[in-house]
């Protein structure tokens, strides 16, 4: 009886165009997985729906707190500067640097308006502070792309055979070779003082503005994706985009991941090549400047260690809830809300200096 019903099912199906799905059968192929990619079913309905929106709930949330967390340090704001750095203005500005560092809207402009418009002597925190909350949103990533980093320290073992992975690799190291502008004292002194310029960060925050609107634009970004790494020249353009991102305003994942769609990718490698090559960008500085610590406690310098450590604490946590939601916000493409955001703060920032 069961078999003719099963029969009966079959005609049914091949007289609507339809046939059965054999059991196990998948009805699509198989798909690189990966943070930005699970986003991307979600988009479908097809899996992870309860994803989906807690990828709305948490981007929602991001940009209130980048917008109250600015708009409650503006308000807080001295009249003169001389503030020492507290526990809670580290922990304020940790926040603030978590939430902005994957956001495209620069965290380096925004940590620059926060520690300027709290009064906050650059002496007690400033460019030092700045890259140890930078250093935990580095730790952020790799949690994150935990398995990507697995994967390319796996091509440390075996450097001569060629994979996706080696040739990923060359090509970060490829995309970070530019940086070696910073490295110039004259930039780098450039970076620093920019860093107390209220006025300049917030024109380069217009200049991220303008950066995400033209990149983001409907249908951009939205082919196939592979596993296949950019290409050499594509690397390269991605790299000397990410040296204008060293500027405070300019923001470094919004102008990657903007020239990654410019050079011809789609939006899951663009996210995916701008966050695994900040791993080196990040890493770099971040391991330049605990040098720089260490020779100073050796000289009988010291930091604030403890506001310092709740600094990088508030980043990381922080920082982890903002790169799950822009990957979501990535994958769907929609960026309108950080351009209006830039605009709106950029503006403040000219205005009020």
């Amino acid at each position: 009886m069961k078999q003719g019903h099963q029969h009966q099912r079959e005609a049914s199906g091949r007289e609507h165009g339809t046939l059965p799905t054999p059991p196990g059968a998948h009805t699509s192929a198989a798909q690189p997985s990966g943070p930005l990619h699970r986003g991307n079913a979600a988009q479908d309905g097809s899996e992870y729906p309860r994803h989906a929106h807690r990828g709305k709930g948490i981007a929602l949330a991001l940009l209130v707190v980048a917008g109250l967390a600015s708009s409650s340090v503006w308000a807080s704001a001295g009249p003169s500067g001389g503030n020492e750095l507290t526990i809670w203005f580290a922990v304020l500005l940790g926040a603030i640097q978590g939430a902005t560092e994957f956001l495209p809207v620069s965290s380096s402009g925004h940590l620059s308006l926060g520690q300027a418009w709290l009064g906050i002597d650059p002496e007690s925190a400033g460019h030092r502070f700045n890259i140890v909350l930078h250093a935990g949103t580095l730790i952020a990533v790799i949690w994150v792309y935990r398995q990507d980093v697995r994967k390319l320290l796996g091509v440390l073992v075996r450097p001569t055979q060629d994979t996706p992975d080696r040739r990923r690799l060359l090509r970060m190291l490829l995309a970070s070779l530019p940086l070696g502008i910073a490295l110039i004292p004259a930039v780098e002194d450039l970076v620093v003082s920019m860093e107390s310029e209220v006025r300049l960060v917030g024109v380069a925050l217009l200049v991220t503005a303008a950066i995400l609107f033209a990149a983001f634009r409907p249908g951009r970004g939205e082919g196939e994706t592979t596993e296949e790494p950019p290409t050499a020249k594509q690397a390269i353009l991605i790299g000397i985009a990410q040296v204008f991102a060293v500027l405070p305003g300019i923001s470094r994942s919004g102008s990657t991941i903007a020239a990654g769609l410019a050079v011809g990718l789609d939006r899951p490698r663009a996210a995916r090549f701008s966050f695994l090559i900040s791993l080196i960008a990040v890493g770099g500085a971040t391991a330049k400047e605990l040098l720089d610590i260490l020779g100073d406690s050796a000289s009988g310098e010291s930091i604030a260690v403890v506001p310092f450590a709740a600094g990088f604490a508030a980043s990381l946590v922080v920082g982890l809830l903002s790169l799950r939601g822009l990957l979501y916000l990535v994958g769907k493409g929609r960026m309108v809300g950080f351009v209006i955001y830039l605009i709106v703060m950029g503006s403040i920032a000219i205005a009020v200096g």
